[in-house]
């Protein structure tokens, strides 16, 4: 979404004397505001900056002190407070909030408080608008990109600029902030000597750096093809049909862009493997979301760091959201109802996930899905659930011949039936590790793997159906009639 800029020009001239501004972006909402000052009062208008460091940048350090020059002054204009957050516990920063409250009312003059998550103490709740100020839309991240490659490439290099750069480039800078974005592009660009694919890796990579900073999301830069992925033939057929409605054709023909999927099941059986082939195959990129970070406050409280990944992940859309375990992040003991933080994420999330405006993809797994209230199991928050249970023979089939390929081995040289009739009951992990531990052993011996080191190294390993059969048989009792099979 755009700065927001309309809406703001909106409040001040109704008369809203204090305008809560949310965002992380110091330097680009103080420009915003500033540009904004202009256009409403032209060079008479006035515009301050006020933190806790530099108060007016006239040693005015004081708050309380601040706010009465703010309001004595007889100048018009708009003055932008940083840092209020901190100080708002003080009664008297609260008195004389609503104090300037009244006396701006009838006044040319707004004052801003910046500040990066909604803390504002309920006595001066109604005293102010709040206004979140979303992360740089595709046009805003195109002027960026035009004036860091005009200002910081030289002419020969801008020469070289491949057709398709633009456009990946922004698409690899979604989700970040202004600042971040220039500095992203000024470190790639630096010494580079062409334009193409490989500055487009090395923006990437700047990005899944900038986003893991936050803690709570990853940029998930590994990508697994589809058919990598063994079995999930009816997985495969949805998501095929489902490819191309992000286009604007599609959205032209009727269609809703899909708003994800959930995949339960047995540990081991493909469910993340599945999650990272979804954005590979419809050629997304894709973030994982962590709830236990989330949870940890080590980035501000529980509900401001959920709403800042739920922001970042919105300004990367068109996207793949990748939440695992998702059943540990909303079902914490003693937490699931009441007044909790867990609580209210979890309405935040649902009323999210069944009125997101943005194109975000969530495929979300679960390996205890009785854990998982109702609410998010009915339809319109996931498209689909699909159950993913252990792999039949034609399925451990194809497991054994993705992973010995995988390997530079050839599945031709192997019975593959014969190693799929033997491992009745094994996962798609507990087969991985099976052709791990058989290459270990003829390596050790010299030789080269043959189908009996796979069917000793399979017999050896107890397997999770055997080890939590009653909880496998109580998964798919209820699945079967509450959840599509992901196998035919």
């Amino acid at each position: 979404m755009a700065f927001p800029t309309k809406t703001i020009e909106n409040f001040v001239k109704a008369g809203y004397p204090i305008i809560y501004l949310v965002s992380s972006e110091e330097e680009r909402v103080e420009n915003a505001i500033k540009s904004m000052g202009k256009n409403i009062y032209g060079d008479s208008g006035k515009f301050s900056v006020w933190s806790c460091t530099e108060g007016f940048r006239d040693g005015s350090e004081n708050l309380v002190k601040a706010l009465d020059k703010a309001v004595e002054e007889q100048s018009k204009g708009f003055y932008l407070f940083k840092d209020v957050n901190y100080f708002l516990d003080d009664p008297r920063i609260l008195r004389k909030l609503k104090d300037a409250y009244q006396r701006l009312r009838k006044s040319p003059k707004t004052i801003f408080i910046l500040s990066h998550s909604v803390s504002i103490p309920l006595e001066v709740e109604k005293e102010m608008a709040v206004i979140d100020i979303d992360l740089p839309d595709r046009s805003e991240t195109g002027k960026i990109f035009d004036f860091i490659v005009k200002t910081y490439t030289p002419e020969s290099v801008q020469n070289t600029m491949k057709p398709y750069f633009k456009e990946a480039a922004v698409n690899a800078l979604q989700g970040l902030g202004a600042l971040e974005m220039e500095l992203a592009l000024r470190r790639t660009l630096v010494g580079r000597e062409e334009l193409g694919g490989d500055a487009v890796d090395a923006l990437l990579e700047e990005k899944a750096q900038l986003v893991r900073k936050s803690g709570t999301l990853d940029f998930v830069r590994s990508r697994i093809d589809i058919d990598k992925v063994g079995g999930l033939e009816n997985i495969k057929e949805w998501l095929k049909v489902r490819r191309l409605a992000f286009s604007s054709e599609a959205k032209e023909f009727g269609l809703d862009t899909p708003k994800g999927i959930l995949l339960m099941g047995i540990s081991g059986c493909g469910k993340s493997l599945c999650a990272k082939a979804i954005a590979t195959a419809w050629n997304l990129p894709l973030l994982r979301l962590d709830l236990n970070q989330v949870y940890s406050e080590a980035f501000g409280s529980p509900e401001a760091a959920f709403r800042k990944a739920i922001k970042t992940v919105e300004a990367s859309a068109p996207c793949v959201l990748w939440i695992d375990e998702i059943e540990a992040g909303i079902t914490r003991s003693g937490e699931k109802s009441g007044d909790s933080p867990t609580s209210r994420i979890f309405g935040y999330f649902l009323t999210w996930m069944q009125e997101k405006a943005y194109p975000v993809f969530v495929t979300a797994t679960a390996n205890q899905i009785d854990l998982l209230p109702p609410e998010i199991l009915r339809k319109g928050r996931f498209d689909e659930i699909f159950f993913i249970t252990l792999p039949n023979q034609k399925e451990r089939r194809e497991i054994f011949r993705i992973h010995l390929q995988n390997r530079g081995k050839s599945p031709d040289s192997f019975d593959l039936d014969s190693l799929a009739k033997n491992t009745e009951g094994l996962s798609g992990a507990e087969i991985e590790q099976a052709v791990i531990s058989a290459l270990f052993e003829s390596y050790s011996k010299g030789k080269e793997l043959d189908d009996r080191e796979l069917i000793i190294a399979a017999s050896s390993i107890v397997p999770l159906s055997t080890t939590m059969r009653e909880d496998i048989s109580k998964l798919e009792r209820w699945a079967s009639n509450r959840a599509v099979k992901a196998s035919r």
